[in-house]
């Protein structure tokens, strides 16, 4: 029963894009309504399969496990394999409820709405499809389903600069992909290779199996593995975005309608981290623990490097696009360090960076549709004329920066602990990458208080006196976006209990 809603949990979007397509596109309300109901009812769907999520459970779920044959041409088998493990749940429950909230910050949009719409819904069903699928073909599906609804909402509903932002967004991730896609298939030949072509598999969970232990050993050495590693490594990172591949994404989002920037930044980013966790430290974490070090020395430049950036930013959304390259350094933090600790971090950090750089991204598309600025120079004083939407920008940041009793805090002080503890014989220099990592916290509290500063508080400009404070609408997603960031501050148990068996499970792959 709960594993037939993980098949209805990717095709009801797809559902719903074709009831869109079949309504005249002139009856905009009807178009609105039932992409939010139907993404509406997929939350619900995920809040059941979370529900019914058995916590005593390491690997993949039982009752949530699903494996068809798909096609078979002998010597290569494609199943559709999907289920769902302490790694995925939270960040399908993360994806429907980031999606269905973005659809309320898109009620304002005039142009092409039923295709705007409809993208949306396939784009939906992508991103659970890439958090459910365990065989790496489906996997690759499934993420390239991400990519053109993502190219078009930029392309056509994003600013001034949307055609080139959506292009680079293309050619980037588009490479990463490429990249994947080969790597997968030498992961592919080589398990077939160490099975003595007996045994043919692009399954994430078998392939894990074949390669811890090989019916011939002498194909899969230490070179051969950890440049299959290297590449993966590549692709993902292209993907979360880490130093230097993430030039396309200050300019997807600050081009992205508010919408798109809420789904890419709490979304599209964490796909990164998690195919990284799901295939490279799953398949291959022999050689994740040897290029921890690599993985440390990533994070870390990412911190200090995106929270520079940040800093200098003139732009208030590129501001908040750069903080999210910062935070996506603590996820490599915590996964590099190997520990129970760090590699919770990590997960809390994709889950709680979801929901607060969604909340900022949309707060961010408030402010600019009242002001039609972006510029922070430009801004001020906005506390005395919008207070709630004020008040909502100045929570969402101090999430953001990791004040206590939010899960922006949770999520680093894991990530560090667990980098503070890693072995010495993993990350040589872990104290001192825990220590530098460290600055980049003091660097997001100074450039998100400047710009809050210089927006919200000080005198304010003659011209913004008169501004619409928030709207009944916009109470949705400032206040479900909210709520889920104090939650999972006041009770991390909550998120916790059900990544806890899955971390170990990680963990113990190298003995650690």
């Amino acid at each position: 029963m709960i594993g037939n809603l993980l098949i209805w949990l990717i095709v009801l979007p797809l559902v719903g894009a074709l009831i869109l397509l079949a309504i005249p596109s002139e009856q905009k309300n009807a178009i609105r309504s039932i992409a939010t109901v139907m993404s509406g009812v997929v939350l619900v769907l995920s809040l059941v399969i979370w529900g019914s999520f058995d916590r005593a459970v390491s690997g993949m779920q039982p009752d949530m496990y699903m494996v068809y044959e798909w096609f078979n041409l002998g010597f290569l088998q494609i199943n559709f394999e999907i289920g769902v493990d302490g790694l995925s749940m939270p960040l399908i429950v993360l994806t429907t409820i980031v999606t269905t909230f973005s659809l309320f910050a898109s009620f304002s949009i005039e142009k092409r709405v039923k295709e705007f719409y409809i993208w949306t819904m396939v784009l939906l069903s992508g991103m659970l499809g890439v958090f459910v699928a365990l065989d790496m073909f489906l996997f690759f599906l499934f993420f390239e389903l991400t990519l053109i609804p993502m190219f078009f909402l930029i392309g056509i509903w994003g600013g001034k600069l949307r055609e080139y932002a959506s292009f680079k967004f293309l050619v980037y991730t588009g490479l990463g992909s490429g990249i994947m896609f080969l790597t997968f298939i030498a992961i592919f030949v080589k398990g077939a290779e160490a099975m003595m072509f007996q045994e043919t598999s692009f399954s994430m969970i078998r392939l894990a199996e074949i390669y811890a232990n090989p019916a011939n050993p002498d194909v899969l050495t230490g070179g051969v593995k950890g440049a299959m590693f290297l590449f993966l490594f590549l692709a993902f990172a292209i993907k979360l975005p880490v130093f230097p591949f993430h030039t396309w994404l200050p300019n997807a989002h600050v081009q992205a309608p508010t919408a798109a920037s809420m789904i890419l930044a709490g979304v599209l980013l964490k796909m990164g981290g998690y195919g990284l966790i799901r295939v490279g430290f799953g398949i291959l974490p022999d050689q994740a623990a040897r290029f921890a070090t690599l993985i440390a020395i990533l994070g870390v430049v990412n911190i200090i490097y995106g929270a520079l950036l940040a800093l200098v930013q003139t732009d208030l959304k590129s501001l908040v696009a750069y903080s999210s390259i910062s935070h996506m350094g603590i996820v490599l933090l915590g996964i590099a360090s190997f520990t129970e600790a760090g590699m919770q971090g990590a997960i809390f950090q994709l889950v709680s960076h979801g929901f607060i750089s969604a909340l900022l991204f949309f707060m961010v598309g408030a402010i600019y549709e009242r002001t039609k600025t972006r510029t922070i120079s430009e801004l001020g004083g906005l506390s005395k004329s919008v207070p709630i939407l004020a008040g909502f920008m100045l929570a969402a940041a101090m999430a953001s920066v990791g004040l206590p009793g939010l899960s922006g805090f949770v999520s680093e002080l894991l990530a560090f602990i667990g980098i503070f503890g890693a072995s010495a014989d993993l990350i040589p220099a872990a104290t001192l990458l825990g220590v530098i990592g460290a600055l980049g916290i003091i660097l997001t509290a100074a450039y998100l208080l400047w710009a809050m500063q210089r927006t919200t508080f000080g005198p304010m400009k003659e011209k913004y006196a008169e501004l619409k404070d928030a709207r009944p609408m916009e109470y949705v997603p400032m206040v479900g976006l909210f709520v889920f960031i104090i939650l999972i501050g006041v009770y991390p148990y909550l998120l916790s209990d059900v990544i806890n068996t899955t971390v170990i499970d990680l963990v113990s792959k190298i003995g650690g």
